[in-house]
């Protein structure tokens, strides 16, 4: 599951691009939208007399899509991109809306998501690790559908053993050890010493498509027990409850 971001009673629009996103990702797309907040509009978009869309079709009542029909432009011009962008534009401006999902790997998208940012709103991409970095950089949060597709499959063929020395996928992006040392010294107290939760929600912030379960962990403090030149402590609290606190190891 994603980290809960602030404004989880956010109301959310859903615009998938049909043309350029796999069916099987629609699982994971509601539930990591409907994490984040409350998604109020769902609509698909594509060529729905196409038989492309045929494996949308049994999807649309099971999670509540609209199918928006768009018929093909001229040869060379995406018409479900513009229509796409021009209804998110609608909404932008009438609907009251906090932020928006966008479903595409395409980076035709990257101008309305900066549009989107523009306006005050979070915009949340949902694509492959084939988009573009500029893309990416253009949203607030990025999921990589195809690596936690890839890790959910995994996790229900592993056995406990197999899950418990797990490493991550051979097509796992790098690991960003720099971004992660520079976090920690940033919310580091003089002992050297951070909270898990400010040096993650950095890294969140300074990196959309940053995801632990990119990596084949479930959970932040996972992950950072592996990083080398990391040191992980979990600490009793007086209130009660136990906090996790890491550092970077003394040389």
């Amino acid at each position: 599951m994603a980290e809960q971001l602030p404004g989880a009673t956010q109301k959310l629009a859903l615009l998938i691009d049909a043309d350029n996103v796999r069916a099987d990702f629609l699982p994971i797309i509601i539930r990591e939208a409907s994490t984040i907040g409350r998604v109020v509009i769902r609509r698909v978009y594509g060529h729905f007399a196409s038989s492309a869309m045929n494996q949308w079709q049994p999807l649309l009542h099971s999670h509540a899509l609209t199918p928006v029909h768009v018929p093909p432009a001229a040869v060379g011009k995406n018409a479900t991109d513009m229509k796409l962008a021009i209804e998110a534009m609608d909404m932008l401006h009438e609907k009251g809306l906090d932020g928006f999902c966008i479903a595409s790997s395409d980076s035709d998208f990257t101008t309305l998501a900066s549009r989107i940012r523009e306006d005050g709103l979070v915009v949340y991409g949902f694509g492959e690790q084939k988009s573009t970095k500029p893309y990416v950089a253009a949203c607030d949060r990025f999921f990589y559908c195809d690596l936690l597709l890839a890790e959910e499959r995994q996790e229900k063929n592993d056995g406990p053993a197999a899950k418990a020395a797990k490493q991550p996928a051979k097509s796992a992006p790098r690991l960003p050890r720099d971004e992660i040392f520079a976090a920690i010294e940033d919310v580091s107290g003089d002992d050297g010493w951070a909270h898990l939760g400010p040096v993650g929600q950095i890294l969140f912030k300074r990196m959309p498509d940053f995801d632990p379960r990119n990596y084949g962990f479930r959970k932040l403090v996972d992950l950072m027990e592996t990083v080398a030149g990391v040191e992980v402590r979990r600490v009793d609290l007086e209130a009660g409850g136990r906090a996790v606190m890491i550092r970077l190891k003394v040389k």
